[in-house]
């Protein structure tokens, strides 16, 4: 199965090395209290619409699918289509945390990437990022492998082992968060954070458990709600031995989106979202119990990057 394209035309954020530009006093913060953009669904970004639906759609869109087939996949092209950049992009772009959703597919042995359809194969993605870490030897990236589908625990191990491999020396074993600053990764040649939503994270030191991390969801399509959400989730704080995840994202169940079936999920809900989050971060601060990760829909617009970038100042 041929791995889907993607135009290149665009013209994206370019910061590669922000992270090694950081003030001096930021080099002793721990990544916790740093304010880190990343990807909501980083690896929907482009689909191979002649697949089936990944298991991770509703039943509804399953039964639909059967019935309608490629009528269907169109419409779930543009409801499942999160990002515009690619990895490579997305790290060019100043992105160091990524939300991983992987599954096995049908007739073959690789896993892939998906959104309710199969987007990119896993393996050469983080080969990928590999090459970029190389060039880059100060930035770190956060790898959060949250939803797994479709996987025997076999195919766990295997899963782990494949990452392992192909970063190597650069994966960070678990440490105490304190611990967990720039200088002392640079000085150990550290560059990668995996997370694994699974217990086989129990079984490898190198891999941090999905318990290391709390990503609290709105789960509505209302903008106002999520950014009174967000608020909330930011005034009550956060364990200073986790990272935060602020999830500035609207969701659409099935209902929604068949009554909105003509418009996308940038349209109906990105747009909409988006720049209200952009500005509600604006006036945020990170550090101990505030701001930490924050992931928006089509995170190469809405002045994202500059504005969570900014924050480190």
């Amino acid at each position: 199965m041929a791995a889907v394209k993607m135009s290149t035309n665009a013209t994206f954020p370019e910061n590669p090395d922000w992270m090694s530009k950081l003030p001096a006093d930021k080099h002793e913060t721990p990544l916790n209290q740093l304010a880190i953009p990343g990807c909501h669904d980083s690896g929907s970004y482009e689909f191979d619409k002649n697949g089936g639906v990944g298991p991770d759609a509703d039943q509804i869109v399953k039964d639909l699918e059967k019935f309608f087939g490629p009528f269907i996949k169109d419409i779930l092209y543009r409801w499942a289509k999160t990002q515009n950049m690619n990895f490579v992009q997305q790290l060019t772009a100043g992105m160091r945390y990524f939300d991983l959703r992987v599954s096995t597919r049908q007739g073959t042995e690789d896993l892939y990437f998906l959104h309710s359809l199969y987007a990119d194969k896993v393996e050469p993605c983080l080969h990928e990022m590999d090459i970029f870490l190389d060039a880059h030897p100060k930035e770190v990236i956060i790898l959060d492998f949250n939803h797994l589908y479709a996987m025997t625990d076999a195919i766990h191990k295997q899963l782990v082992s494949m990452i392992l491999a192909i970063f190597g020396h650069k994966v960070c074993p678990l440490l105490d968060m304190s611990s967990l600053t720039l200088d002392t990764l640079w000085s150990n040649k550290l560059q990668v954070i995996v997370i694994y939503h699974h217990q086989t994270a129990l079984e490898n030191y190198q891999i941090w458990p999905g318990s290391v991390i709390r990503s609290p969801w709105a789960n509505t399509t209302d903008a106002n709600n999520l950014v009174q959400y967000l608020e909330n989730v930011y005034d009550s704080g956060h364990n200073e031995d986790i990272f935060l995840s602020y999830q500035g994202v609207l969701t659409a169940d099935t209902t929604y989106v068949i009554s909105h079936v003509a418009e996308s999920l940038k349209t109906a809900l990105a747009d909409k979202a988006s720049p209200a989050v952009v500005k509600w971060l604006s006036n945020k601060v990170p550090g101990p119990n505030k701001l930490n990760i924050c992931i928006i829909d089509f995170a190469d617009q809405y002045n994202f990057m500059s504005t969570v970038l900014a924050l480190n100042k």
